[in-house]
């Protein structure tokens, strides 16, 4: 069977190399230059395993009202007015009830378990390099409050299966020294332990994937190749129209993410997703120029600190822009000054690079890996959020198998959605 996948970051590259293992003909269509130049390309680099507590969530929601109206914060929305992101907010209000937040987070953690799980496979089957450190996460905290909150969540969870170790601010400082300043000035009250989560660079492991995908199982990648439009005959696609050519397969897989939704908008696919641009600053350190050496997380400031190699990559923040392209000064500003405060030393600051991405968010903050109903031989494997990195592995394989006609039956709720 032939199967078209539209993107080459970390999702559609996964989801060609599990759909040529299973014997495919697969084609990736990409227009950048080389896999990974979106989301996947400097993302805070972590394996967020036990990351399940879903944006909808009315402590959260409460956050990012407080933090939209803070000169500063995390967050800044400047599309309120678009009437997308309005069916946004609303749908993630909804979400944010106790009981379907609850669920959500149980389902998240059946995805990512399982992408725990598949990622290791690849690891150990194609010996693929890019950084990875599998010794867990930190989530260290300055308010004993929101430590308090936290610990009580984690416990819950806890009952689930994602495990999770509290640690006093002394425990905090032996696991990452860098902690330091924040212990000295008595600013660490103490943080939790995800020992099941890592971290590692997306970019290098999407590109080193692809040369994999190309060698040994035969995909073919046409990079630089711009999608004009989805072309359908009402009932099933009929070819991907990309201006000077058309690729024609059986079967269709759209893994672009948020920048290109609306290739699915054209063919009247509702995906419920809205682009939330994310930043982040890779700043380049050794010996001489020191930094954590660990994966940290300050959910006080939704900031991920990450050691990939010889750099140190601090991201996070959320600019509701729509689509608009461009740095937010503030939001980079806003990563400086948060590390500046936390460490005494993070690396070279003056060899930084500063990026930014779309991050395809849903309101429950569960992807979208299934059939269209509308469309006999579309499949979607898209709208992960901050996740993207973190569910790759297991989404590529969960994506193949339904195409394949084989889908793990424990992620049936993924088909739930309608078209």
């Amino acid at each position: 069977m032939k199967a078209i996948v539209l993107g080459a970051g970390v999702v559609g590259v996964t989801s060609a190399y599990f759909l040529a293992r299973l014997g495919h003909q697969v084609t990736v269509i990409e227009k950048g230059r080389v896999a990974a130049e979106g989301c996947s390309y400097a993302n805070g680099g972590q394996l967020s395993y036990s990351h399940i507590e879903t944006w909808a969530t009315k402590s959260s929601l409460f956050s990012m009202l407080k933090a939209a109206v803070l000169p500063g914060s995390f967050l800044s929305i400047s599309d309120l007015f678009n009437k997308e992101l309005q069916r946004f907010l609303f749908e993630f209000y909804k979400n944010s009830d106790a009981q379907k937040a609850l669920e959500n987070s149980q389902k998240l953690f059946a995805l990512t378990s399982y992408s725990r799980e598949v990622l290791q496979k690849i690891i150990g089957e194609e010996k693929i390099s890019f950084d990875y450190k599998k010794e867990g996460i930190l989530h260290f905290y300055r308010d004993p409050k929101k430590l308090e909150k936290a610990v009580k969540n984690a416990e819950y969870f806890n009952n689930i299966g994602c495990k999770a170790q509290i640690l006093t601010a002394e425990e905090c400082l032996k696991k990452e020294p860098a902690l330091i300043k924040l212990f000295d000035e008595k600013k660490l009250a103490g943080g939790i332990f995800y020992e099941d989560d890592a971290s590692g660079d997306s970019s290098i492991f999407t590109n080193s994937l692809t040369k994999i995908c190309q060698e040994k199982y035969g995909v073919i990648f046409r990079f630089e190749t711009d999608v004009k439009n989805i072309m359908t005959n009402h009932k099933k696609i009929t070819g991907i129209n990309a201006g000077k050519e058309v690729f024609v397969a059986d079967k269709y897989v759209y893994a672009l993410g948020a920048t290109g939704i609306g290739l699915l908008k054209g063919i009247k696919v509702k995906t419920k997703i809205y682009p939330v641009k994310g930043h982040s600053l890779s700043v380049a350190c050794d010996s001489e120029f020191v930094a954590p050496s660990s994966a940290l997380t300050d959910p006080e400031n939704k900031v991920v600190y990450s050691r990939l190699g010889n750099n140190f990559r601090i991201a996070g923040t959320a600019d509701f822009c729509g689509l608009r392209s461009g740095h937010n000064r503030g939001h980079l500003n806003f990563l400086a000054n948060v590390a500046k405060k936390s460490f005494s030393d993070f690396g070279n600051v003056s060899q930084l690079k500063e990026w930014y991405g779309f991050r395809p968010f849903r309101p429950n903050s569960i992807p979208l890996i299934c059939e269209v109903k509308k469309y006999e031989n579309l499949f979607l494997n898209t709208g992960h959020g901050s996740l993207g990195w973190t569910l790759s592995a297991g989404s590529g394989k969960i994506l193949a198998d339904l195409v394949s006609n084989s889908p793990e039956r424990k992620f049936a709720f993924l088909n739930e959605e309608l078209f």
